[in-house]
């Protein structure tokens, strides 16, 4: 382990004289963000992963103290506190050490990137947001899209590889381009995702800022999708965005989010069998589901099994689409029947005709657009929008929708005689946290398929990371799980997926379900895979993680709330795999 000491002349670039006017700003990038931080003359700054460190960063790969930083009339200097996994200064273990801008630090698993500025920390200099805090940004930007009508652009910019192209190395490139209103947040070690409101996939500036990244070292990728063209929410829009950037392609339809293949629960079973049945009729169907659970893949489906399959499947989520727009998706346009309508476009109806139209969300409907979709149902007919011409069509329409439309019909929010032309049949899927024992499956082939798609070594879930996944309410069903797994692929340092490569929401247990069996849920659990010991297992690896992470990692806070005698916890922790990820 190497050790530099003021003797060694080791010194700030261009000499210590560079810091007389100026302030040294240290950026932490980790998994979950990036922090600023900055240093002040002759005080010490320790980075951990809790308390009494100045810079907390509750990442498992770093000690509770892990390093020090420090500027002196020499420099800037960084010296590692005894921790596990050790500090690095250009790939090299070190005792201490002075440092640069252009040095690549690691502090365990978190990069730091040094910066001279004058004054406070400048704008350009913000931390990078996690990806929660992202996702949450995103989705308040896809509602003013939404309702203003406006375009909304998600990027993804990443170094070829982790290793060579890690955020720290090429960050400021990124900031540089960037206007204040545009958001960042950290996915991966070597990718962001930007957020640029107001701006279209096609516009000169996302072409301008691919080609301004496009330069220097190491190589930068430029991927964009774009709403609602590419999907209707945050999920929807970085599942996307995956997919773009693995084809290479500018501009990608969302995939769908769950493996037909993968069927084990009971009720899942009965769904698919009823989908072989209805695949064969011409009937609506109304497919009633939680965000994420699959409601594409059941429409897809059943056009796909049926005498329509070789005809277009045409989809639209009414959710994403303006309501002074919908019809006109819905139905086309006639050239000048409004402002920007340049010339005539067919609607997706007419893009369907013989095949199937999937309306996703269809609760969002306007009122006009109900009147408008009963009409074109009843008659088989449609007029474009500024058009008096009565133009037949032939389509299958299934819809969905996560909405109570029995509800809303009773408080004048949705017309009953529509309700009663697309529910012919209704078709419930089950949200992820009534089958858990598909979780584990579909974790696997998420897995296997990021596996393949990044090149990547990571084989296996560990059985700690397991056990989050499989403890976690999934809010956000199959389509969180893809996403998650997907980051974790990027994220994971070993050939496992581990607790720490998860979000830091699933890791907290955020929205999972009550440690104490509530009703319902002891029959739900013995339906899932495993005999009673595994079941016991599950659970009993399941508390353990919440306390554990209720007293970040604390192994005696941990077994008093327990109940555990400390030698107890620690030959359980040994067992599920849990010891090193809290050391």
């Amino acid at each position: 382990m190497k050790t530099d000491h003021p003797a060694d002349g080791t010194t700030l670039k261009g000499g210590s004289s560079a810091l007389m006017h100026a302030r040294p700003t240290l950026v932490f990038y980790h998994r979950d963000g990036a922090q600023v931080a900055q240093l002040e003359k002759g005080r010490p700054l320790v980075v951990g992963r809790t308390a009494p460190a100045d810079v907390e960063i509750p990442d498992p790969g770093l000690s509770r103290q892990h390093a020090r930083f420090t500027w002196d009339d020499r420099g800037i200097w960084v010296e590692d506190l005894k921790s596990t996994n050790g500090t690095k200064k250009n790939g090299e273990p070190i005792a201490r050490a002075g440092v640069s801008p252009g040095d690549q630090i690691a502090v365990g698993p978190v990069m730091v990137a040094v910066h001279i500025i004058g004054g406070v920390v400048e704008e350009e200099m913000r931390g990078f947001d996690g990806l929660d805090r992202f996702g949450a940004a995103l989705g308040e930007e896809i509602t003013r899209a939404r309702t203003f009508a406006r375009p909304l652009t998600l990027l993804m910019v990443r170094g070829e590889n982790a290793k060579d192209g890690h955020v720290s190395r090429w960050a400021d490139r990124v900031r540089g381009r960037l206007r204040p209103v545009d958001r960042v947040g950290v996915y991966g070690p070597a990718a962001v995702l930007i957020a640029l409101p107001e701006v279209a996939a096609s516009a000169d500036v996302v072409q301008q800022l691919a080609a301004a990244l496009d330069g220097g070292a190491p190589k930068l990728t430029c991927s964009a999708v774009s709403f609602p063209t590419d999907g209707a929410s945050a999920d929807e829009l970085i599942a996307a965005l995956q997919v773009t950037t693995r084809s290479g392609r500018t501009t990608s339809p969302p995939r769908p989010v769950a493996d037909a293949a993968v069927v084990v629960n009971p009720a899942m079973k009965v769904v698919m069998t009823t989908v072989a049945r209805l695949a064969k009729s011409a009937i609506s169907v109304l497919v009633h589901g939680e965000t994420g659970t699959g409601k594409e893949v059941i429409a897809r489906a059943i056009h796909e099994g049926g005498p329509r399959k070789k005809e277009p499947l045409r989809t639209i989520n009414c959710a994403a689409i303006p309501g002074m727009l919908i019809e006109s998706v819905l139905f086309g346009h006639e050239q000048g029947a409004f402002t920007g309508a340049d010339k005539q476009a067919k609607g997706i109806f007419e893009q369907a005709d013989g095949g199937t139209v999937f309306l996703d969300e269809v609760g969002e409907l306007a009122a006009p657009a109900q009147a408008a979709l009963l009409r074109v149902l009843e008659t088989k007919k449609l007029t474009r929008v500024g058009g008096d011409r009565e133009i037949a069509v032939n389509v299958r329409v299934i819809a969905a929708t996560h909405r109570d439309l029995e509800a809303m019909v009773e408080a004048g929010r949705f017309r009953q005689d529509l309700l009663y032309r697309l529910n012919t049949m209704t078709l419930r899927l089950p949200p992820l946290r009534e089958r858990v024992d598909e979780i584990r499956p579909l974790a696997d082939a998420f897995l296997d398929e990021a596996r393949r798609h990044s090149g990547s070594d990571v084989r296996a879930i560990d059985p700690a990371a397991m056990a989050a996944l499989e403890g976690y309410a999934w809010p956000g069903n199959v389509r969180e799980l893809r996403n998650v797994i997907e980051r974790a692929v990027a994220l994971a340092e070993g050939p496992s997926i581990t607790l720490a490569e998860l979000t830091e929401k699933v890791r907290a247990g955020r929205g999972a379900a009550p440690a104490a069996p509530v009703e319902g849920e002891a029959a739900a659990d013995l339906d899932a895979s495993g005999g009673y010991k595994e079941h016991v297992r599950r659970y009993e690896a399941r508390l353990i993680l919440q306390a554990l992470h209720k007293h970040d990692g604390n192994q005696t806070e941990a077994a008093k709330t327990l109940g555990l005698p400390l030698r107890t916890l620690v030959h359980k922790l040994k067992e599920y795999g849990i010891k090193k990820k809290f050391t």
